[in-house]
């Protein structure tokens, strides 16, 4: 059944890869590019190795237990992104595995860190792969496969299929049928996307950057065609487009559901939305003050004046921009963005956001607003009872009590991550990195932002960045997509081995 399920996942690939032939086919009669044959050879391997595992798996007809979800979620990303990097190698895009690969899976888990240092450069066909990675990657490839093709996964755990990719701390199920659930989930991502693409179109963008853009905005990934990012198109217009399906896209793609079902009191009762609302609201206000006052203080350099907004509306529409595209984790650049000349304090507050990121069951990314209420609400209770050590004080949110269970795996969450810092703080300045980068780019990858500070910030390159450093960022952005556990699960051997197994 697990070789079933990989073949199936990657005949998914396969088609993303002919589609994406049929455009660089297009650019290669227009143009005279010639990357289409690069797209056709991968999604010959691609698919001719997806058919080879559905049939070895037709034999098996057993279904997918427990343990083997975290398995076939956490190796159908990398399987995806060994395949998902050969049109790079193929063309010429990337002559290394090592880059090839760091781009691929940065896509996939809609970081959006690259080292491509010539975007503009780059053909249709590549840029278009690249675009539709992370629109794979936003909602989830196993997601989709529940979604539109659920006879595969038959006489599985498909609620447990979905909890091990969907971010988040639990599952909340649309409708009794998990395939359904998928499906509306997907139903309105790719109805966000459409529309999305449309609005872009409406402004100065090519058919062509609207739909990548929009692929890339719905999923919270942040590539752009173009190294300049937003910034590009010089428009208001498109800053503000982007800035709202940035802020929708980092919403639980459930509460977006219930609303467009008409259930607006939603916003006002669910604790996550608001906290998530609000800071988008105070962040704003917080980094207009800044840019106000940061010109009147001492120790301020010209570089960073002549980087700072300097009339109303422009300060209001950066502070807006940056807020949204680094508290929804997408990463896009505006005019004036490269808030590595702003100062520290602004670094400081800008790493923070990118961090926490947006809401549980969005496509955002960080460790996500939901779990940082419960670990302030568990915070606050343990202080009450040292105040009250009788009684009994439990979490709520959102008008519910939440159970032992999910209280102890936020805790579980944060601890991991604690300890997977300081491991990628000692390995990463291993590699040759200062410590001061490593930390913040451990932070930024985990948090599939992808844009950080100083080594990883807007005005450095990745493609810089030492071998081994690239290897280990790889694993911290699937790390961080699939949420820890999910990919941790895969070195316990109980995930391999069956019961039955274990005992004899």
């Amino acid at each position: 059944m697990k070789s079933r399920l990989f073949g199936v996942l990657l005949f998914i690939e396969t088609a993303a890869l002919l589609l994406t032939a049929l455009v660089a086919w297009h650019y290669h009669r227009s143009l005279g590019e010639n990357d289409y044959q690069s797209f056709l050879i991968t999604a010959a391997i691609t698919g001719g190795v997806g058919l080879v595992l559905y049939l070895f798996g037709k034999r098996n007809k057993n279904g997918i237990d427990n343990d083997d979800t975290f398995a076939v979620v956490s190796l159908s990303w990398i399987l995806y992104s060994l395949f998902g990097m050969l049109p790079f190698l193929l063309s010429g895009s990337i002559d290394n595995v090592t880059d090839a690969f760091f781009e691929t899976i940065s896509g996939f888990t809609t970081t959006g860190s690259t080292i491509l240092k010539n975007v503009d450069e780059q053909t249709h066909g590549i840029l278009f792969w690249r675009s539709i990675m992370q629109w794979l990657g936003g909602l989830g490839i196993v997601v989709f496969t529940l979604a539109f093709i659920p006879t595969v996964t038959k006489g599985s755990r498909k609620a447990t299929l979905f909890a091990a990719e969907a971010p988040g701390m639990s599952v909340e199920k649309l409708s009794p049928s998990m395939h359904i659930t998928s499906r509306i989930l997907w139903g309105i991502y790719i109805l966000m996307t459409v529309l999305c693409a449309f609005m872009y179109y409406m402004g100065p963008m090519s058919l062509f950057d609207a739909v990548c853009h929009a692929f890339t905005t719905i999923s919270t990934g942040g590539y752009s065609t173009h190294q300049e990012s937003i910034a590009y198109f010089h428009s208001s217009y498109i800053d503000y487009v982007a800035i709202g399906f940035m802020i929708v896209s980092a919403i639980n793609f459930s509460i977006l559901y219930f609303l467009i079902s008409g259930r607006w009191n939603l916003l006002r009762k669910n604790e996550e939305v608001r906290l998530y609302l609000s800071s988008l609201v105070v962040m704003t206000l917080v980094f207009m003050g800044l840019f106000v006052l940061a010109p009147h203080l001492n120790g301020v350099t010209e570089e960073q004046l002549a980087s700072y907004p300097k009339e109303g509306k422009e300060i209001f529409k950066t502070s807006f921009f940056h807020v949204a595209s680094m508290l929804s984790n997408t990463g896009f650049s505006a005019e004036n963005s490269n808030y590595d000349l702003w100062g520290m304090l602004f670094i400081i507050l800008t790493l923070l956001m990118q961090i926490v990121g947006g809401c549980a069951g969005s496509a955002s990314g960080g460790v996500k607003m939901a779990r940082v209420i419960v670990l302030f609400k568990f915070i606050k209770n343990v202080l009450k009872e040292l105040v009250h050590p009788t009684e009994v004080f439990s979490i709520k949110m959102s008008g519910q009590t939440l159970d032992e269970l999910t209280v102890r795996r936020v805790c579980n969450f944060f601890a991991w991550l604690l300890i997977l810092l300081v491991l990628n703080v000692f390995v990463l300045t291993c590699a040759g990195m200062s410590m001061e980068d490593a930390g913040i780019a451990f932070l930024t990858c985990f948090s599939n932002l992808g844009l950080g500070s100083g080594a990883t910030g807007p005005g450095a390159s990745l493609a810089d960045l030492p071998s081994m450093a690239k290897w280990v960022l790889s694993a911290d952005m699937l790390l961080g997509r699939l949420e820890i556990i999910t990919v941790l699960m895969i070195f316990f051997r109980s995930t391999w081995v069956t019961t039955k197994s274990v005992r004899s």
